[in-house]
């Protein structure tokens, strides 16, 4: 199984692939190998498809193949945590991911994962590594300005702009 990405050189394309309005949206082809044939297997796009989301930035299969993490690093979402308000657009270039899972041929997303702690900016999403059986996800934020130590820290200090972030799931 492959996986191609669209982020940068062309506008997004809507679910039928044509060209369409939303730009930089990005997507993301799956494709599965019989033999030595290769057969696009999905077309997957952002479920709030953000202008400039860059969706598909980065992406991360699980070791079986069923599950793929989507980075976003340009979606504006203010929404934090797991399968928040997708459309609230108040945090610019916030990130975000959307996690994919694959029963037989059909793809479908189960997750859109934001920081607990979103603030523009900050990064999200810029990097993701998804485990092998697909069931924790790291999300890094480089640009996460909290001045915390360790893990679990205090969020809500912005006195270290750049220092950046991991998240656990």
């Amino acid at each position: 199984m492959g996986v191609w990405t669209d982020h940068n050189l062309l506008p997004g394309l809507d679910s039928r692939q044509s060209l369409g309005t939303v730009g930089y949206s990005g997507s993301v082809y799956i494709f599965s190998r019989s033999n030595t044939n290769w057969q696009q297997q999905a077309f997957l796009k952002a479920s709030n498809t953000p202008y400039n989301g860059l969706f598909g930035r980065s992406v991360n299969l699980s070791g079986d193949g069923n599950t793929l993490a989507v980075s976003s690093t340009g979606e504006s979402s203010g929404s934090t945590g797991i399968n928040g308000d997708q459309y609230d657009i108040l945090a610019l270039y916030v990130g975000a991911v959307y996690v994919f899972e694959r029963s037989d041929e059909t793809w479908q997303q189960q997750a859109y994962v934001k920081a607990s702690n979103t603030e523009a900016y900050d990064g999200f999403a810029g990097s993701i590594s998804l485990s092998a059986d697909g069931n924790s996800l790291a999300v890094a934020a480089s640009s996460e300005r909290s001045g915390a130590t360790e893990i679990n820290g205090d969020q809500s200090d912005n006195s270290a702009p750049g220092s950046g972030a991991v998240y656990l799931y």
